[in-house]
C-alpha cells in the first residue's frame, strides 16, 4: 500500500515540493499516513485528500483531510465570535 496526496481541484498527486502529477505510479509515498498528514499541515496545505492506494486501483481509498485532521478549514469562527453568534441565533 502506498500513502498518496491527491489534489481535489485538479485530481493531480503530490510528487515533490512543488511537482504535482496525474501518474499515480510517479506519486510520493509517504509510506505512512501520519507522516502524509504532518506534511499538509507543515506545509498548510488545502484541499487534498490522503489516498491509500493500491496494486489493483479498485481497493483505492481516499480520505478528505479536514478538521477531523486537526487541521483549520479556513471556515472555522474565533471564539468571541462564535459565542456571539450563538447568542444571536437564540
Amino acid at each position: 500500500m502506498k500513502t498518496l496526496l491527491r489534489n481535489k481541484r485538479t485530481g493531480s498527486y503530490f510528487q515533490g515540493v512543488s511537482d504535482w502529477t496525474t501518474n499515480v505510479r510517479e506519486a510520493f509515498d509517504f509510506k505512512m499516513p501520519e507522516r502524509a498528514i504532518r506534511f499538509i499541515k507543515d506545509a498548510g496545505l488545502r484541499a487534498v485528500d490522503l489516498v491509500l492506494a493500491f496494486e489493483d486501483p479498485r481497493y483505492n481509498i481516499q480520505l478528505p483531510v479536514d478538521e477531523r485532521f486537526g487541521l483549520s478549514t479556513g471556515n472555522e469562527r474565533k471564539p468571541m465570535e462564535a459565542r456571539q453568534a450563538a447568542r444571536v441565533s437564540v
